[in-house]
């Protein structure tokens, strides 16, 4: 059977490659369902979602409900009667009702290799927790969060220059390839599904306002580790001279130093030296506020930093 009528669920960028890539094939969607705008910036001027656009651009009707599970969605839905329904970080719960509508049900890209890390913020918590492999999950969505029978899975192999940022764009574009060699499996009905292991899941809680801001009294690892889990976008806070800055890319040295952690020991071109708990790290990238990424030397050269001054945290 052939899969005709598709709905697709997305908001971030993070949505945007898989609906690019299926509107270019004969899976384009009849309909997008993304999150109402929402007020941005300093001015809170109501932004429409990466995937509003998106859909725009294709020619792809958009809807934008307060709750997809609204009897009103779910009659224009009944209206459209689609074989699947997408969803790609739609950022909503979808009730049974919307599950048993389509012919093939709904599916989910996750962007971790469930069952670790269900949740909203899996790239960062696979980061924070210093993992080698991250991947993508297609599954079928079930009543429990990120829970259903795995459809596909694809592993990445994390390199050393890896962030959330990088990351995320290459989760997004391989994943946008995956679900279209889904779709065709499915029409062959050549897939096999595997219930997930219950007992092995550990999950990526929504990040708060502390998991922002680096604490410098920890160990040079987990720094590195909260550093990439962040970077480039939206970056980890720490104080200098009272005013934010966000540390963006961050080396592990050899070198060990008693004074309080977040001192600065050394500048030099490569960078500045700051103390942790155990070992020094050389801070390489940085972004000062109201500025662009610059490298930490010529950060150092502008604002005059002096050896023994101290980075501050929030804690």
């Amino acid at each position: 059977m052939k899969i005709k009528k598709i709905v697709f669920m997305g908001t971030p960028d993070f949505a945007v490659p898989t609906l690019n890539t299926l509107a270019k094939t004969r899976f384009k969607p009849l309909l997008c369902i993304t999150q109402p705008d929402r007020p941005k910036g300093r001015k809170r001027k109501l932004q429409p979602t990466p995937v509003k656009l998106a859909a725009h651009k294709h020619g792809i009707p958009v809807i934008q409900p307060e709750d997809v599970n609204s009897l009103e969605t779910i009659n224009e839905l009944l209206e459209i009667a689609p074989d699947i329904i997408i969803t790609v970080a739609y950022g909503g719960y979808i009730n049974k009702y919307l599950r048993l509508l389509p012919n093939f049900g709904c599916i989910n890209l996750h962007p971790s290799l469930l069952p670790k890390y269900r949740g909203s913020a899996p790239i960062n918590y696979t980061l924070f927790n210093g993992e080698q492999i991250i991947g993508n999950t297609i599954f079928k969505i079930v009543a429990k969060m990120d829970a259903g029978p795995i459809i596909s899975q694809s592993k990445i192999e994390i390199a050393e220059n890896d962030c959330y940022t990088s990351l995320y764009e290459k989760l997004s574009i391989s994943g946008a390839k995956e679900i279209v060699e889904v779709l065709k499996g499915i029409e062959k009905n050549r897939l096999n599904t595997q219930i997930q292991d219950h007992t092995k899941s550990t999950f990526s809680y929504k990040l708060l306002k502390n998991d922002f801001l680096i604490n410098w009294n920890d160990t040079a690892e987990n720094i590195r580790n909260r550093v990439r889990g962040l970077a480039e976008i939206p970056g980890i806070t720490a104080s200098f001279r009272d005013k934010r800055i966000k540390i963006i890319e961050v080396e592990i040295l050899d070198s060990i130093s008693k004074d309080i952690p977040g001192t600065i020991l050394k500048i030099d071109k490569t960078g500045i030296v700051v103390t942790t708990t155990d070992k020094n790290i050389l801070l390489t990238k940085v972004q000062p506020a109201g500025k662009n990424i610059m490298t930490s030397y010529a950060f150092s050269l502008g604002a005059r930093i002096k050896t023994e001054e101290k980075f501050s945290d929030g804690f």
